[in-house]
């Protein structure tokens, strides 16, 4: 929709053609003409109905535009360089037009027309040659100021070339405010801190690890402080034993923090070699041996549980110091700690196949744009860090009915890990904050999930996501919501008026890029007289050319105006958001003292609305509150937005269901009349008269649809005939012109012949023999191969092979050649060779002729079989199943010709049959039917019969 007072100024670019122009109400009031004549509206406006709050009394201070004067942009402090590798790299000839003239070096002898600037990519000119000299570090400040989150290089390489010069106060400051945008990016802290210790600056260092030690989980941070407390204790000269003390509380503090990470492996093994270099003797009897026993049995009883990479390195140290201490105990112990063990191994194996492919990394990048270089890369790494996350929610290590502590920690732990990859992606601070919510996690008596939301916020300040979920805690959650009114709106007010001052921020930055590129076009072409004459001559439309410096122009014009337009429509759904929710707080209020209508007077005041603005207030004032305001509301949208079709059906639609269906018809035909005299606008129109359309086609008279339909036809030429006739009768949710009636079933509803999955090989001219038969059955399916350079299925060359065939693959014998073959049998086909061979006896499909079972039929016989209930049936037979009457004697499996079987003969036996695998006393490897073969009781054909 197009957007409401202008707050962001213009700067002399013209705003595309096919967009809805910007107004400021106050000049609206002034110089703008009424759409239609606002008599139509039949209301007193002396009553006293919406009296105290008329939404045309709040004037908007706004100075008229000032004219276009081209005028050279203010020196820039510094511009963005072309980089490669952290060093600057000379512009080449054709980039080399993008900073003012009077911005270069005035030692700078070059023609003007040799550094005639033009705009980079990024709103930033590449360095003329005159600039080739400037400090790097003014360059490398200049392209954080502009992008401090995005351009992750600049800062990296900031910090490099100060650590090469030796400026370590400019690099302590550039690490503090590089921290305060990435405050959990665990690799500068530890740049940093290792800095200082360096330098022996153990104050700085401790204070460092203050700030940074509880809230950045990272291994190798905790790794540097525990080699800090070890480096500040010394444990050799330690008569009183306070050193080791320290240094225990210390591991034993690492380890109740990131113990649970699947890379704190060598942390954990660090640990128990510190434990075994202690006082004491494993196997001792004195108190000194026993207790660093049990302390080492704790530590091992806490790390085998654990998935990680060392899990079976610290296992089998574990078995080897329980079995040397004592056989027996150490049996159960180990037989105690197996199943936690197993747990662990089986986790390590799961985690590592679902972080394959995971970068944990802990410098974040802003994700892609969809659809832009990066995009998919970034989300498949979305998707691994939810993986995991569900993994450790779905609790296979089985922890959260025994240990739910722990089963917290390790979710907790798993969020935090993914939120220093991801820190930009606000999805998944939400979803962190939900699970605390639900699970009711809470920290130092504050809920975990409001901290992640205010980090969240802090870390996206743009996230209108984030936003709207903390307002909406707030207002859900609110301690006193009886009390104050006032403090209790302020509360649930704070998360809105944050987002929408980051959001109105952004918009000013994009205007003064907008100007910039602009003015810098404008610039070089008043240097290049080449760029300012138009080309001689008119296009077939009598319609003049624009030079390639006015297309370039409009081309930045029309991609700001998009880029400023989305944060329009944001910007007014965040303001639609509170509205509603002050109204359910504070009720309709008045312009001054809260409520909806001081948000909407606030809204105006703000500027760059859409018409959504208006339409969900008035909509608001009408249904809730009944109020005539609500259609003053929309009168005022009307003058604002002539040209905007959605608010105007919106319009349409709000004075249809006051029956006012004249002004409707006013506000239709202004609207419309508008719309059609432009060419640009035309298109517009469509949706306006659909609407109008479908109402009158529903309520009108005859005479009044088929004038609209012939207009509709006149305008709309491209559309088909029957489309507005059609329209007529259709709905939503039914069209009975366009739904089929079925005739006749037989011929309209004919299946189509499906070819079948597994064609006959075709004959060929050059063989036309039959197709060769096999020795022996056996089963003729696809068989499965696991290399990718044959296809499946048999060719047409295995079935009939020509006359001269070439050599086999495998030409050896004896032995080994029916091993090989024997191999390639068994690889045949996934099932069991039994079914295999059963398979390969029965006869084809096609050769069956006798009678074959009809399924309607058997199903009318179950149906329509008397059942007795079970009280007469037990009164009938005393509650006794009746022994089945042998009905014929078995014949012997001698008596019938049947085919070899492929496996050959079992030795010592004299009928095929009862040696056959399919016989009944004979069971598979590796199948257990049921315990044994003599389980099951005889069948009526000697065989086994199943229950």
């Amino acid at each position: 929709m197009a957007s409401d007072e202008e707050s962001w100024e213009k700067g002399g670019s013209a705003a595309p053609e096919e967009d809805q122009p910007e107004y400021d109400e106050a000049q609206a009031d002034e110089h703008g003409e009424a759409p239609y004549d606002p008599g139509h509206i039949q209301e007193d406006e002396g009553s006293d109905d919406g009296a105290d709050y008329d939404p045309e009394s709040v004037g908007m201070d706004s100075a008229a535009p000032p004219a276009e004067v081209v005028a050279p942009s203010p020196p820039r402090a510094a511009s963005k360089p072309k980089m490669a590798g952290g060093f600057i790299v000379e512009a080449s000839d054709d980039e080399e037009e993008s900073t003012p003239a009077q911005n270069a070096p005035a030692n700078n002898s070059a023609p003007a027309k040799d550094i005639a600037p033009t705009p980079g990519p990024d709103g930033f000119a590449p360095l003329p040659p005159g600039m080739a000299g400037i400090d790097p570090v003014a360059l490398l400040e200049a392209r954080i100021k502009e992008d401090p989150r995005g351009d992750m290089d600049a800062w990296l390489n900031l910090m490099a070339e100060h650590r090469s010069r030796s400026r370590l106060d400019e690099l302590r400051k550039v690490y503090h405010r590089f921290l305060e945008v990435f405050p959990q990016a665990g690799d500068i802290w530890v740049q940093w801190i290792e800095l200082e210790l360096g330098l022996d600056n153990f104050v700085d260092a401790e204070q460092l690890f203050g700030r940074c030690l509880m809230t950045v989980p990272n291994i190798k941070l905790w790794t540097v402080y525990l080699n800090y407390i070890r480096r500040r204790n010394d444990l050799n000269n330690d008569p009183s034993g306070q050193s080791r003390r320290t240094v225990t509380q210390s591991y034993e503090f690492v380890i109740d923090n990131i113990g649970v990470d699947r890379d704190s492996g060598d942390v954990w093994l660090d640990y128990v070699q510190f434990i075994k270099n202690g006082p004491g003797q494993i196997g001792g009897t004195g108190w000194q041996d026993q207790q660093k026993m049990d302390q080492l049995r704790k530590v091992y009883h806490r790390a085998i549980n654990v998935p990680m990479s060392t899990v079976n390195t610290l296992w089998k140290e574990y078995d080897q110091f329980e079995m040397g201490l004592n056989k027996v105990t150490g049996r159960k112990f180990i037989q105690e700690r197996s199943p936690g063990y197993m747990s662990a191994k089986s986790g390590n194996i799961a985690l590592d196949n679902i972080t394959k492919s995971l970068h944990r990394v802990n410098l974040p990048r802003l994700p892609p744009a969809p659809g832009f270089d990066g995009d998919t890369e970034y989300r498949e790494q979305v998707e691994l860090w939810k993986k995991w996350i569900a993994w450790e929610k779905d609790d296979p290590l089985v922890l959260k009915e025994e240990e739910p502590k722990a089963y917290t920690q390790r979710v907790m732990y798993c969020y935090k890990q993914a939120l220093m990859a991801l820190r930009f992606w606000p999805e998944l601070w939400v979803d962190a904050a939900e699970w605390c919510f639900q699970n009711d996690i809470k920290e130092n008596d504050s809920e975990m999930g409001t901290q992640f939301l205010v980090q969240g916020i802090a870390a996206n300040p743009q996230s209108v996501l984030i936003a709207l979920k903390y307002a909406d805690r707030i207002e859900a959650t609110y301690p006193g919501k009886e009390g104050d009114k006032l403090e209790y709106a302020e509360a649930v007010r704070k998360p809105y008026d944050s987002i929408l001052d980051t959001l109105y921020g952004m918009g000013d930055k994009v205007k003064e890029r907008e100007k910039l590129e602009v003015s810098t076009l404008k610039q070089a072409a008043a240097q290049d007289p080449g760029m300012q004459q138009s080309i001689e001559g008119e296009d077939d439309d009598d319609k003049p050319r624009l030079t390639a410096g006015e297309e370039r122009i409009k081309a930045i014009q029309h991609a700001y105006a998009a880029e400023s337009q989305l944060l329009s429509r944001t910007i007014s759904y965040i303001w639609i958001a509170l509205a509603r929710a002050m109204r359910r707080i504070q009720g309709k209020g008045n312009q001054t003292e809260g409520g909806l209508r001081k948000v909407f007077t606030d809204a105006r005041h703000k500027g760059r609305l859409t018409s959504d603005v208006y339409v969900a207030v008035a909509l608001l004032e009408s249904v809730v509150y009944k109020d005539p305001v609500g259609a003053k509301i929309f009168e005022r949208g009307a003058r604002l937005f002539p040209n905007d079709e959605e608010f105007m059906i919106e319009y349409l639609k709000f004075l249809h269901s006051k029956d006012d269906t004249t002004n409707a018809r006013v506000v239709f035909e202004t609207c419309v009349n508008r719309l059609i005299s432009k060419p640009e606008t035309l298109a517009k129109a469509r949706p306006l008269y659909a609407y109008f359309h479908k109402y009158e086609s529903q309520y009108g008279e005859l005479s009044q649809i088929s004038k609209l339909e012939e207009r509709m036809a006149e305008l709309f030429p491209e559309d088909p005939e029957l489309k507005s006739f059609t329209e007529r009768f259709s709905s939503d949710r039914f069209d009975p012109i366009h739904t089929p009636i079925i005739v006749s079933k037989a011929v309209q509803m004919r299946p189509k012949r499906m070819l079948p999955m597994i064609e006959a090989p075709a004959v060929h001219q050059d063989s036309p023999g039959p197709v060769r038969q096999e020795q022996s059955p056996r089963p003729q399916f696809v068989r499965a191969t696991a290399s990718p350079k044959r296809p499946f299925g048999l060719d047409d060359d295995e079935l009939n092979p020509p006359k001269r065939v070439a050599r086999g693959v495998s030409p050896l014998k004896g032995a080994a050649g029916r091993r090989l073959d024997q191999q390639r049998r068994n690889q045949t086909s996934a099932l069991h060779r039994d079914i295999t061979f059963l398979l390969g006896i029965l006869p084809p499909a096609h050769t069956y002729d006798s009678t074959r079972l009809s399924a309607p039929n058997m199903v009318s016989l179950l149906r329509d079989t008397p059942l007795p209930d079970y009280m007469s049936w037990k009164s009938a037979n005393g509650g006794q199943y009746r022994q089945p009457a042998q009905m014929h004697a078995r014949q012997t499996s001698g008596d019938f010709a049947r085919p070899n079987s492929p496996y050959g003969q079992v030795p010592g036996s004299s009928s095929g049959y009862r040696n056959s695998p399919l016989a009944g006393s004979y069971q598979a490897s590796g199948f257990n039917w049921g315990g044994g073969h003599n389980n099951y009781p005889p069948g009526q054909y000697g065989g086994q019969r199943y229950q």
